[in-house]
């Protein structure tokens, strides 16, 4: 597969737990014996409806059908080809791919992008070093001195590996050509810029302090760079990577690979409005603290940091910049339905400042007097409304009503109207008609946009892809060696052609077993989906069936398969029938229809 030996691939597959690698960005509980489930991480779901099969090293989401084996979590995962899911497993494992492996099954074109990614990787990580380097080796620049006025400890800047962009326009270009990398790779990479008149290739981040920005699994993406002038001539105070392969700002959570542990540990989460903001909570010993890259909290960073906590706590400032961000991720996060809580800190201070003004303690306190979010954007109501006039209240119900319509559980809602109700001085009534107008306006504004796009998305319900009694078939092929035998010996030879995946996977299953493999039947199969996913099969593949009688299973799945098969002919026969004029031809057609039944 792919030009690399299977010898290899299966090596790597082998050592890669699944369970490991999965429950390293989903929270796994144990379901069953071998078995595990969570929240989906490729759709979003309240119920887990995402399996993992250790003994058959498989995965299936019962919710969205996607499924397979640990390539096809990370090829799902990473948006990677199955060639690069392959490189990366080899990577973690310690398995060798040799460079010759790919063989005449490759083009060229293939094997350059599957290492295309992985150059990217390696740059990043290069360019990382050569920052860090840079801020060791100049204790007397502004970003060394401004990183002691800010009292950040030596063990914190490298923990984070925190660095400096030189005041130079191809520093890093010309360290990165001397690593053997060529101009259009790092302008892929996101750490040089062409100019597109004289051609001439520039360091995209210069004279900046620079923040490493890494994956969940710890390794070098990208760059956020602050920049220490008043009045920057090469963007704004913040300017991070642009969008890469690999560097996808809105799906990237600043510390996420520093504090998934601390935060399954402390079962929260905390989200900072920035980097320094996010480290001065580590300092203080919170270390499940992170920051969005930008002050606004996107979708996919919720549904990321929803599978390791159900909790989220929003440290962002109180100026109005702060409190719109915070309400912001309150409505990115109500669809979601998970707890969310407010840190507010003492005088208007950012988390930063209170670490430093009054340590780890002052930040505690903090922390433990997290409020709901509802009590403190209710609270803060009478700042921006006039709850001495009807019109007051009005607009204040409408503020709350258009976060209500995002509260997807009846009695969160229920508890959040009745706070607002009391505050406003109102009705329960009264909130849930301003929240019934708020519903149907939108409910008003989606049908005119499906009008307008002629966009209708009600459709019947989809036809079953295959025969019950084929998907049975294949559940006891895969049960064990002796019954997937029972079914070579119980069907005819030509009863069961590779006409769809089900059929082919039985197959396979059966002539592992007559050949003495059967052992190596989950890792062709998993070979199979990587190929073409089929959501049965990985279905079936996590899915533990005891059978009581699997022989006479077998002979029931057969008896109805042919059953189906002649009913399909005697559909097409009658069909023919219909059409046909010829005396002589339609008596054949009967006969042939008699001796169906």
């Amino acid at each position: 597969m792919a030009g690399i030996p299977e010898e290899i691939i299966e090596e790597i597959r082998n050592r890669s737990d699944i369970v490991e690698v999965v429950g390293s960005v989903v929270q796994l509980k144990r379901s069953g014996s071998g078995t595990f489930k969570g929240l989906c991480p490729f759709h979003n779901e309240k119920t887990p409806s995402f399996h993992v099969n250790a003994n058959r090293q498989s995965f299936h989401c019962f919710g969205c059908g996607k499924g397979g084996d640990v390539f096809k979590f990370y090829m799902e995962r990473e948006n990677m080809p199955f060639l690069e899911a392959v490189r990366l497993l080899a990577s973690r494992t310690g398995v060798v791919i040799p460079e010759n492996s790919y063989g005449h099954h490759s083009t060229e074109d293939a094997v350059r992008k599957a290492g295309s990614r992985e150059r990217l990787f390696e740059i990043n990580a290069k360019v990382c070093e050569f920052f860090r380097r840079h801020l060791k080796n100049n204790p007397d620049g502004n970003v060394a001195r401004y990183l002691e006025s800010r009292g950040l400890p030596q063990e914190f800047i490298d923990k984070f590996k925190i660095g400096a962009a030189p005041d130079a326009w191809d520093e890093v270009v010309k360290y990165c050509r001397a690593h053997g990398y060529r101009d259009d790779e790092l302008v892929a990479a996101g750490v040089a810029r062409k100019n597109e008149n004289s051609s001439r290739v520039y360091d995209f981040f210069r004279n900046r302090l620079v923040f490493t920005i890494e994956n969940d699994s710890g390794r070098p993406v990208g760059f956020s760079a602050r920049s220490l002038e008043a009045k920057p001539m090469d963007g704004g105070k913040y300017i991070n990577t642009g969008e890469t392969p690999i560097f996808r700002k809105g799906k990237l959570l600043y510390g996420l690979s520093l504090a998934r542990t601390a935060i399954r540990d402390k079962k929260f989460a905390i989200i900072c409005e920035g980097q320094m903001d996010a480290i001065a909570f580590h300092r203080a010993g919170f270390e499940c603290a992170v920051a969005p890259l930008g002050s606004k909290l996107t979708t996919d960073q919720g549904k990321i940091l929803r599978l390791y906590t159900n909790t989220f706590c929003f440290a962002f400032d109180s100026d109005s910049a702060g409190r719109e961000a915070m309400r912001h991720a309150v409505e990115v996060c109500l669809p979601l339905s998970v707890d969310m809580k407010v840190i507010r800190i003492p005088g208007g201070k950012d988390p930063d400042e209170l670490f430093k003004n009054g340590g780890s303690q002052a930040v505690a306190d903090a922390v433990n007097s997290a409020r709901p979010w509802a009590d403190v954007i209710i609270e803060e109501l009478p700042e921006h409304f006039d709850f001495s006039t009807p019109v007051g209240k009005s607009q204040a119900a409408a503020y709350m009503a258009e976060l209500f319509k995002l509260v997807p559980n009846q009695v969160e809602l229920e508890s959040y109207v009745k706070a607002t109700a009391v505050k406003l001085g109102v009705s329960e009534e009264a909130i849930f008609a301003e929240l019934s107008g708020v519903r149907l306006r939108e409910a008003r504004k989606q049908e005119f946009a499906k009008n307008k796009t002629g966009d209708d998305k009600t459709k019947a319900a989809p036809r079953r892809k295959y025969p019950a009694a084929l998907l049975t078939l294949l559940e006891l092929a895969l049960y064990n060696e002796n019954t997937a035998r029972c079914i070579a010996d119980t069907l005819e030879p030509d009863e069961l052609p590779d006409i769809n995946l089900v059929s082919k996977a039985i197959n396979i299953a059966i002539n592992l077993a007559l050949s003495g493999e059967y052992e190596t039947l989950d890792s062709a199969l998993n070979n199979m989906l990587n190929e073409t996913p089929e959501p049965e099969i990985s279905r079936i593949m996590v899915e533990k069936i005891e059978w009581q009688a699997p022989e006479k299973a077998v002979i029931d799945s057969v008896t109805e398969l042919r059953k189906l098969k002649r009913e399909n002919q005697k559909r097409k026969l009658h069909a023919a029938l219909a059409a046909e004029t010829d005396p002589a031809k339609r008596l054949e057609i009967l006969q042939e229809i008699n001796s169906l039944r």
